[in-house]
């Protein structure tokens, strides 16, 4: 592998750049919750996830998918008229199995539409750490780390993510950071050992708390409870299962 590989972190979609994506390779994060959700439901038998911006999109498109589930949230509560919620535990194999998931959040579905001109879009989350470290380690492309972040403004929980891939990386290959990737190793050197006090602590984690959904924040703190990784693929835009298994953890000891 090549030395000095780029590696970008960008702690919120907008700011990126329509110059960063072609030639490179992007790893899309939502811990609290859209990728950790989407794992959860392709791991239970989704056949594929397409994800929309807006809630009429969705409510039309659900006519023209096959066997399918609406699923998503605003503000972080579940959408009135819709299947199911963002709540990752929501998708079980009897509820998923053979379905395509039609779904809509606050974040991170807008996260994924904007790093959809990349040449290759995975879905990163705790929940599948090492499955994306082995992922992006084989594949030589620019890196660019996406994080959903919150309305805006960057997300401890996303930042941590991103952190945990950097320090991956660094362990193992030659690479070359920008600021925000420091920032993000900084922050998971100094929080990552705690992570499940640290996703509560942060505001996303707090405001799902008091919504009633602790569970979620938990759910999203189980580092490496799968061995896949979920890609996005074109025409038409989905997301489904790109790759399963792993050599070995890859999550600090």
């Amino acid at each position: 592998m090549a030395a000095n590989r780029d590696v970008r972190v960008h702690l919120a979609p907008e700011l990126t750049r329509d110059s960063d994506w072609p030639g490179s390779l992007a790893v899309v994060i939502d811990v609290l919750r859209a990728s950790t959700t989407i794992v959860h439901a392709l791991a239970a038998g989704c056949v594929a996830v397409r994800p929309c911006a807006e809630v009429e999109e969705a409510q039309t498109l659900v006519g023209h998918a096959g066997k399918s589930l609406l699923a998503g949230e605003r503000g972080g509560k579940p959408i009135p008229g819709f299947n199911l919620g963002n709540s990752p535990q929501e998708f079980t194999a009897a509820r998923c199995k053979n379905t395509t998931l039609i779904f809509t959040t606050t974040n991170g579905t807008r996260a994924f539409l904007k790093a959809a001109a990349a040449d290759r879009v995975l879905v990163g989350a705790f929940v599948n750490f090492s499955a994306v470290c082995e992922q992006i380690l084989h594949d030589p492309r620019p890196l660019h780390i996406v994080c959903a972040g919150r309305d805006g403004q960057p997300a401890l929980e996303d930042t941590l993510l991103a952190g945990a891939l950097v320090d991956f990386l660094c362990d193992t290959t030659e690479v070359a950071l920008n600021d925000s990737a420091r920032l993000a190793w900084d922050s998971f050197e100094n929080h990552g050992r705690f992570l499940r006090e640290a996703l509560e602590l942060c505001e996303a984690g707090q405001y799902l708390k008091r919504l009633g959904y602790r569970d979620d924040v938990m759910a999203a703190a189980q580092v490496d409870k799968f061995a896949l990784v979920p890609e996005l693929r074109r025409d038409p835009l989905r997301i489904e299962l790109g790759s399963v298994g792993i050599v070995k953890s890859h999550w600090p000891k």
